[in-house]
């Protein structure tokens, strides 16, 4: 069923988020995090992308927020040599809303947050 030879395959999944400023989001992602730009589109810009590896992001404009939070969602992203890029995150100034350390779930991992509100979590299977 599930798990036949026959069945798709997932491989990836890449996420579209609504932000105020698309392009504010691409150089924040860019400048702050790491990732290249893919594109911006529109005029005035109305939908972009970034990639690090083989994730990708994408922003789409979204003038209102969902009711009662600003952006609440929040994103997990599963790398390798989550010290090193903890370093890189910090020597950006950037603020951690939650440390770099091992989780009783079996993730090395941190939290920051986008200029947006999203959260985004980093984690290395320990």
């Amino acid at each position: 069923m599930w798990g036949s030879s026959q069945a798709c395959r997932f491989i990836g999944v890449g996420p579209v988020i609504p932000v105020p400023d698309v392009e504010a989001a691409v150089a924040f992602y860019c400048d702050q995090l790491g990732f290249d730009r893919d594109f911006v589109m529109g005029d005035p810009p109305s939908h972009g992308s970034v990639t690090r590896g083989r994730v990708g992001v994408q922003f789409t404009l979204a003038r209102e927020p969902a009711e009662g939070s600003r952006y609440p969602g929040w994103f997990y992203f599963f790398v390798e040599r989550i010290d090193g890029l903890a370093g890189e995150y910090s020597g950006r100034g950037l603020n951690f809303t939650q440390p770099l350390g091992d989780r009783e779930h079996g993730m090395r991992e941190f939290e920051i947050a986008d200029l947006n509100g999203y959260r985004l979590r980093f984690g290395q299977y320990l």
